[in-house]
């Protein structure tokens, strides 16, 4: 008697632990490649890349084929290489059109849950800024503006050797310059 009544007690704390315990709700997205592995890999999974200038390129792909298991929405993950070696990739939300999903705050929420708090406002849909966190070896900034009407919200990833290379291009002052660590 005490061995069914210990079993049904067991059988009740893993039914619950399963049952109150979100599994996959904005889980860390697992894109399938370390920053630093080559462009080959990544074009076999999504495709040829795109030059942008001499040494960088990039790879789109939509969320759902990166990251399956995570609802971010209208979104893609953009996949930047330099020397033929991932140096970063953003997940872009497409803010271009209203949608449903736009009041949702999927990608707000993803990455509150995976890197930290963005405000402490009680309305995080008006909050507009950028937030960045260095945690691991891995860079992430997440900004979230407004653009010429439009609202621009991504989620930036990558590391110390790529970051400032990265950076660099990204604010049109040049060509990327190879970092040598």
């Amino acid at each position: 008697m005490k061995k069914i009544l210990d079993l049904i007690n067991f059988s009740l704390i893993v039914f619950l632990i399963a049952f109150f315990i979100p599994t996959n709700a904005f889980a860390k997205c697992n894109i399938g490649f370390k920053l630093g592995e080559n462009i080959k890999q990544v074009e076999e999974k999504f495709g040829t890349s795109i030059f942008l200038a001499e040494k960088f390129s990039v790879i789109e792909a939509p969320t759902e084929e990166v990251c399956p298991r995570e609802k971010l929405g209208y979104a893609t993950v953009e996949f930047y290489f330099l020397n033929d070696e991932l140096a970063a990739y953003k997940i872009v939300v497409d803010h271009y059109e209203d949608t449903p999903e736009d009041e949702k705050l999927l990608l707000f929420k993803y990455v509150e849950k995976n890197y930290g708090d963005i405000t402490d406002s009680a309305k995080p849909e008006i909050w507009r800024g950028f937030k960045f966190w260095d945690k691991k070896n891995e860079i992430a900034i997440y900004k979230k503006m407004d653009f010429h009407g439009i609202l621009d919200e991504v989620l930036y990833i990558s590391n110390e050797k790529y970051n400032e290379t990265f950076s660099v291009y990204e604010s049109g002052e040049g060509e990327p310059v190879e970092k040598n660590d």
